[in-house]
């Protein structure tokens, strides 16, 4: 009797490179296709992912450190591909801009990204991710048109939670899989997942509607905090909307610029604390982050997490 074949995998890691040469790495054998960029340079870089190829789609397990990525139109002409990537969060946050859609991710959000349209999305902190690739004539055969849910969040409710374990087994048992095998686990999982759409899309239209606009906003946020002179303007004209528009998506809350501010804050408090051992320098987050008054920033941090920056860093000591 023949020995089952299996289907190919890949593993790519950085475990046996030399660190100062990790993100090129990564940069060039593992990740291409896309502009790759390293938020803090001054961090070590680590990642690994399992790839698993069939004939009707493939599977990814990545662990990483911290990436932005962009996919440009000459992306796209170099080389033609099309398929779409169903991507769940395992641990970590980031976000995910595409098709004037947009949203901030986090542990067990499931969003989608077609290689077929330009796009950006970055892992804020160390994260791991499960993702399911397959044709776009696939996806529109199961679930519908891509572009209606590229970079789209769904997240909580139990269906989302049974979609996130099939995933997660999946991934986990697909190196023993022949190729007719993992056909029917794509198909299982597609059928879950249109289950998930569907639970979610019961909602009002005009709720998901607004909901839309302001998860496209905080991921356009997330992307321009390291621009100073991002703010509500710049963020109006971004999207592409009035600013009453913008403002009616934020009422309620603290209002944007504050919104635009404490995310900024957010964010220099996870690199102080993810660079302590790294030598982490105030003045380089704090300008990463937008600010541009070392006064004002020490304040505003101070007001907001109840220490000063320096404060901050010396607790790693």
């Amino acid at each position: 009797m023949s020995a089952k074949t299996t289907v190919p995998v890949f593993f790519g890691t950085t475990e046996s490179v030399e660190p100062k040469r990790a993100f090129d790495y990564w940069r060039s054998t593992v990740i291409t296709g896309t502009d790759l960029a390293q938020p803090d340079s001054e961090k070590p870089f680590a990642a690994s992912r399992l790839v698993a190829s069939s004939s009707h789609g493939a599977i990814f397990h990545t662990n990483s450190s911290p990436y932005i990525l962009e996919r440009r139109p000459s992306h796209m002409r170099q080389d033609g591909r099309d398929e779409v990537g169903i991507m769940l969060i395992v641990r970590g946050n980031g976000y995910l801009e595409q098709v004037n859609n947009g949203s901030l991710l986090g542990p067990g959000d499931i969003s989608f990204q077609t290689w077929g349209r330009p796009g950006s999305a970055a892992g804020l902190t160390d994260f791991e991710e499960i993702r399911l690739t397959v044709p776009r004539a696939t996806f529109l055969a199961h679930v519908g048109n891509v572009d209606d849910f590229a970079a789209r969040k769904f997240a909580a409710g139990p269906l989302n939670e049974l979609f996130a374990a099939y995933l997660k087994a999946f991934a986990g048992s697909v190196t023993k899989m022949s190729d007719a095998e993992t056909g029917i686990a794509v198909e299982g999982a597609l059928h879950l997942l249109r289950g998930v759409i569907t639970s979610q899309n019961a909602r009002a239209d005009g709720e998901l509607s607004a909901n839309a606009l302001r998860s496209l906003a905080l991921a356009r946020i997330e992307h321009r905090l390291h621009d100073p002179e991002f703010g509500p303007d710049a963020l109006a004209a971004d999207l592409r909307i009035s600013r009453s528009r913008l403002y009616a998506a934020f009422a309620g809350g603290e209002g944007i610029a504050a919104t635009i501010r404490d995310a900024r804050l957010d964010r220099a408090h996870d690199r102080i604390v993810m660079m302590r051992k790294a030598g982490a320098r105030i003045a380089s987050i704090m300008a990463s982050c937008g600010f541009t008054d070392p006064a004002a920033f020490s304040r505003a941090f101070r007001q907001r997490f109840g220490c000063s920056p320096r404060d901050l860093l010396a607790q790693g000591e």
